[in-house]
């Protein structure tokens, strides 16, 4: 039998250790929080006009470091301005310190900003990478345009979420995003695809979808799919049949999506056809492309509800019921 005074002692200990835990969980809520109103305060300071000379190093660095506000950026040329040669030592240390040194440097408009961002994208720290990412996203110009494009191309940090701080630069960056279209990498030609479709307007995006819809990747084919919907051409149905047939299914299934996009409603057949699909999915977007073509899409299913196969008959009836209810598309894979 456990003697009392052992049970009472473990008690005890463990309920000391629990509130210790919490006071220190709490505590450092609360120092984040009053971090968070200070910058906060000063940034609104510096945008009112405050002199950030008159500040001193430490104050000047919380504020320049925090978020990105209206009154951040004077604090960080104050930084630059003053205090060059501590910022120099930490752009080529290591860890959060660098980043935090670089994301200074870039705010304060140092002209070695992106060349030290470039030359730290040299080094095995994922999460510095991170940070450079995030500190090029945060300005609006051609040296960071052209940071995040070679960030993407050598897939130093993951192509998905270098492309996400890229899509509001589509429409200006269309041209390079063509070029890489054509790139020798297959997940750098698709992610190239997959911002065009936000600049599907500008010349030369229709072409480059034309040409990459025969690319040897699927990945790439689907992602031309989706930008030949993207533009709204009407003179790419003979591509889009082609890549109805394709023998991925994704590809397929993009390539239906992109039909009824455009409206191209010879190609009602070929999409009712696909309500037979072995790929759940390609019969999906199907219905949802019938359902877009109007009364095309409508008789080429109607036509289909004698069908041998029992995944197209039950299909055409959910497309023929929406049209009477004229429902939506997402109703039709609910």
């Amino acid at each position: 039998m456990v003697p009392t005074w052992l049970i009472l002692s473990t008690t005890v200990v463990l309920l000391v250790l629990w509130l210790a835990l919490a006071a220190w969980v709490i505590g450092a809520r609360v120092k984040h929080d009053r971090l968070v109103r200070l910058r906060r305060r000063d940034a609104a300071l510096l945008a009112g006009g405050a002199d950030p000379s008159r500040w001193s190093r430490r104050r000047l660095w919380r504020t320049a470091d925090g978020d990105w506000l209206p009154g951040t950026a004077e604090a960080a040329r104050e930084i630059v301005s003053h205090d060059r040669a501590r910022l120099r030592r930490m752009t080529h240390g290591d860890g959060h310190r660098r980043s935090h040194a670089l994301r200074v440097t870039t705010r304060g408009g140092s002209p070695f900003a992106f060349r030290l961002l470039r030359s730290a994208l040299e080094t095995d720290d994922a999460g510095l990478r991170a940070a450079i990412v995030a500190i090029a996203a945060e300005h609006q110009t051609p040296p960071a345009d052209d940071l995040l494009l070679q960030i993407l191309i050598n897939g130093s940090h993951p192509r998905s979420r270098t492309a996400t701080e890229l899509a509001p630069r589509a429409r200006r960056l269309a041209p390079s995003l063509i070029d890489l279209a054509d790139h020798v990498e297959p997940e750098v030609r698709y992610w190239a695809l997959m911002l065009l479709r936000d600049a599907s307007d500008k010349p030369g995006v229709h072409a480059a979808a034309v040409r990459c819809s025969s690319d040897p990747s699927g990945t790439v084919r689907s992602a031309a799919a989706r930008l030949l919907g993207a533009t709204r051409a009407t003179d790419v149905q003979q591509i889009l049949r082609a890549l109805l047939t394709d023998e991925i299914f994704f590809v397929r299934s993009h390539a239906a999506r992109a039909v009824g996009e455009v409206g191209a409603e010879g190609l009602a057949d070929d999409i009712a056809a696909l309500l037979a699909d072995t790929s759940w999915w390609v019969r999906a977007a199907a219905k949802e492309s019938l359902f877009l073509l109007g009364d095309s899409g409508l008789e080429a299913a109607a036509e289909m509800l004698e069908n041998e196969d029992g995944f197209a008959r039950d299909g055409a009836r959910e497309v023929v019921s929406a049209f009477r209810r004229e429902s939506r598309p997402l109703e039709l894979v609910g």
